[in-house]
Formats: C-alpha cells, structure tokens, sequence
C-alpha cells in the first residue's frame, strides 16, 4: 500500500520560543529525527509542511544527509500560506500535496521526535490488515493516545473541507466506531514538546535511549 507521510511543521513555537524543529539532540535536530523515522519505515513518500519558521527550517534541511547523502527524492516540501489559522491549515496545506495514489496518510506533528519509524510501521501494518469499517489508526502507549495518526485516504476530502481552526481531535471524535488505537511498546508517541521544561525531559529521555543502546 501506498502511504504518505506528512509531518506538521508549520506553527510559530510560541511556548517553547524558538522553532521546535530545530532543538539540537546531542547533533541532530527535532526535524532530522522525525524525517529519520519517516525516512526507515515503509511509507512511500514525506511531505514536510512549513511555515512561520520556513527559512531557518529549509536552511537546515539543505544541509542534513541520510544514509550518506542529502534529503531524498520522497521527501517533498510544501509552505502553509496562513500557518497562523491553526494546524488543521497546515495538515491541509500537507494533504494537497500527497500523491493521488496514496492509500492513506500519517499525520506527524513536529514535536513529536522520539517516533520511530517501526511506529509508523505498526500503523501502516495494522492498516493492511483492517477490519471492515477501520479507517482511522492511533498510536499509543500504556493506554494513552498519542501520535502519529494514520487515516485511510478515504478521509481526505472531508479533512480538506474542515475550517482552518477546526481541530483534527474533534473530527476523530466523533468518528469512534471507524477508529482503532494501536498500542506501542514505546513511549515516545505519547512524548511531546510544547515548552523549554518538555524538551528537556525529552532530550534526557533520548540520551538514555542512546547511550543503552550503545551498552
């Protein structure tokens, strides 16, 4: 199946108080670990959507390397005109962009950047196999509900109808009976960062994580 990525990029970071995309990880950035994640899973493509930090965040990007060399032919950049209406324009902006083949989207909010590319997989994988009327796929962990977000490609249209402010929860709400949560034995979809406080917790967690799996 074909499965787009989009990884929500847009927003102005006004509680953390610079652009959450670039908080350095010991040498690599917020962006480069998510695009990693994206970048080892199965989807198809990745479709990064920027906005009020557009010029810092693509100076940056032009100077990662991937596997040796630079950003890769999926990975495709779009620009949110209006990023101030709120996420749901960006999500839009992103889900103008995926292929039309696409069987269904992954919606990755920046600052999420301990998701791996096996938690997407699971989603996709979990997808695959659905039961009649599954439509929406949630990661979690522990119980709790987190992200990313999986979404049959049959939900495009009504997304892109949604208004600017409207939020993305409240049309997943209110469609229950088509959602499955897929738990993950990682915490790092329930892990986000909206404050100087968080990221830090987080980068602790993160260095943990290295330095056991370097033990």
């Amino acid at each position: 199946m074909n499965v787009s990525n989009i990884i929500l990029a847009g927003g102005a970071s006004a509680r953390m108080g610079r652009p959450k995309a670039l908080l350095d990880f010991d040498g690599r950035s917020c962006l480069a670990l998510v695009l990693s994640a994206c970048l080892e899973s199965v989807s198809s493509e990745t479709i990064l959507v920027l906005g009020v930090d557009e010029a810092p965040i693509r100076a940056a990007l032009s100077g990662m390397r991937f596997n040796g060399s630079g950003v890769p032919a999926s990975l495709r950049v779009v620009v949110n005109g209006h990023p101030e209406r709120g996420q749901t324009s960006s999500l839009k902006t992103g889900l103008e962009g995926i292929a039309g083949d696409a069987d269904g989207f992954l919606v990755l909010p920046i600052d999420y950047p301990l998701i791996t590319g096996s938690d997407l997989d699971a989603l996709i994988l979990r997808f695959e196999g659905r039961q009649r009327r599954r439509s929406i796929f949630i990661a979690a962990h522990e119980g709790e509900r987190g992200h990313p977000v999986l979404f049959a490609a049959s939900h495009r249209g009504a997304i892109l109808e949604l208004g600017d402010d409207e939020p993305l929860n409240e049309y997943v709400r209110v469609r229950e009976g088509e959602t499955e949560v897929v738990p993950m034995p990682g915490d790092g979809v329930v892990l986000s960062m909206n404050t100087p406080e968080q990221y830090e917790h987080l980068l602790s967690v993160y260095r943990a994580r290295e330095a056991a799996s370097h033990a």
